[in-house]
């Protein structure tokens, strides 16, 4: 087995390791559940039910801040004047006389034409899907016997991303059950990968802070909880790159962070080395600088409750 990590194990990191080797998958695979009896304690008996309002206030936000910008119709943003070559990059009107950009958007990778002032958010949409980190499969055939079931079940019409979401959830269960929980938190972080493949910022932002949540508590392969405030770099760069989309300031986003630890945690928090609320400090601390460089906001009320599942 130490041969097999010499291979394909990867560097260390800060914070919690997010990459997923065939080294972690065998181990996992090959687990004599040792830690079965810490396991069962640290699971939830009972799923909490949460009032999904709180990720709604989100999705509307990202929504219009991913609408399509500029022009397919080879015309100036600012007067219309239409322009002849297809060359990217900044061009001037003959007619206004003022610089628009050229550039293929990243909704329909159209070529389109918008305004200079434009720029920094047309950049923040493309940053937004951009270094999705994809999920190798290490077992053979995973992906046609998922496929397979899923179809047995009824489902019609797959697209390979519903595929996907179904790998990594029972790739998740099985590092759960065998105590893998930094394993489990990697996928947890290539779920949140495959959701902003699709576009679906607000979810993939709420895994982000769970993933966030379950390395802040040191999340081992052991089974256990070490409190850890470092970050993942990969993480954190992901959080910037939505926060920014969004114009969202970490201090204002306590209900959606708060909705994630609710909604997607499966620990009893009594079992944890830190709490959701000392989680969110740390992640607040983590992200002032860029907090304060963002637009003043009020906090993005979504008039939540929260209730345990009877």
């Amino acid at each position: 087995m130490s041969i097999f990590k010499k291979l394909f194990s990867t560097k260390k990191v800060e914070g919690i390791r997010l990459e997923i080797t065939k080294y972690d998958v065998n181990d996992m695979k090959d687990s004599d559940q040792k830690h079965q009896d810490k396991v069962d304690r640290d699971l939830k008996k009972t799923p909490e039910v949460v009032d999904r309002r709180a990720l709604m206030v989100y999705e509307k936000r990202f929504m219009e801040k991913f609408k399509k910008i500029g022009n397919l119709h080879q015309k100036c943003p600012y007067c219309a004047k239409a322009y002849k070559t297809l060359n990217l990059g900044e061009k001037k009107c003959t007619q206004c006389d003022k610089a628009f950009m050229v550039k293929k958007r990243v909704q329909d990778l159209g070529t389109v034409a918008y305004r200079l002032e434009s720029k920094k958010h047309f950049d923040l949409q493309w940053k937004a899907v951009s270094k999705i980190k994809k999920f190798k499969f290490y077992l053979t055939h995973e992906y046609e016997y998922i496929e397979q079931q899923l179809k047995k079940q009824g489902k019609m019409n797959l697209q390979a991303t519903d595929i996907m979401h179904s790998v990594i959830s029972a790739y998740s269960k099985n590092s759960l059950n065998s105590g893998h929980y930094e394993l489990y938190t990697a996928f947890m972080f290539h779920k949140a990968e495959l959701m902003r493949s699709q576009q679906r910022f607000a979810e993939a932002l709420e895994y982000y802070f769970y993933v966030h949540f379950l390395q802040s508590n040191g999340v081992d392969n052991e089974a256990n909880f070490v409190a850890k405030t470092k970050m993942n770099p990969e993480l954190r760069e992901r959080l910037i790159d939505l926060l920014n989309l969004g114009n969202i300031q970490v201090k204002q986003a306590k209900a959606l962070f708060d909705y994630s630890i609710k909604h997607l945690s499966v620990f009893c928090e009594s079992r944890m080395s830190v709490n959701p609320h000392k989680s969110y400090s740390i992640l607040m601390k983590e992200f002032k600088d860029e907090d304060a460089a963002k637009d003043v906001q009020k906090p993005m009320r979504s008039f939540v409750l929260y209730t345990k599942a009877s």
